[in-house]
């Protein structure tokens, strides 16, 4: 986890998005998948998600692709949610990660917007992956 560690605290936080599906048989609506969460650091992807230990892991990306089966009528699609997690669509700064390798312990990030702290809770303790405190 360091080489995300050192690149989210020293790069630029461009985006963070979640990936989904479009289902097209009704009225097209996104479907959010939480069990992943894609940081674009500088033009690097970092995918985040939660080992079969349980523990979060992380793997860097060229692309980010569906690694679910669709059916005939969805369509793979991504999502930011970068200004739903730090409130803000300015650029933020990271001042600290903790995180610990026990499994299904939560990794916290302390970040500053401007004179705005803040704090964000990667929870992976949910059925439907992450959740965000």
């Amino acid at each position: 986890m360091q080489g995300f560690f050192d690149r989210l605290m020293l790069g630029e936080l461009k985006d963070v998005m979640i990936a989904g599906y479009i289902d097209y048989a009704t009225l097209p609506i996104f479907h959010p998948l939480y069990d992943r969460l894609y940081f674009i650091i500088d033009e690097i992807i970092f995918e985040l998600y939660l080992s079969e230990a349980g523990i979060i892991q992380y793997n860097e990306l060229t692309e980010i692709k569906a690694w679910f089966t669709l059916d005939d009528d969805d369509h793979f699609s991504l999502m930011s949610i970068y200004s739903q997690l730090f409130k803000t669509e300015q650029a933020v700064i990271i001042t600290d990660i903790t995180y610990s390798s026990i499994p299904f312990s939560s990794m916290s990030i302390s970040y500053v917007n401007g004179q705005d702290c803040g704090n964000l809770l990667f929870d992976p303790n949910h059925f439907f992956g992450f959740t965000f405190l």
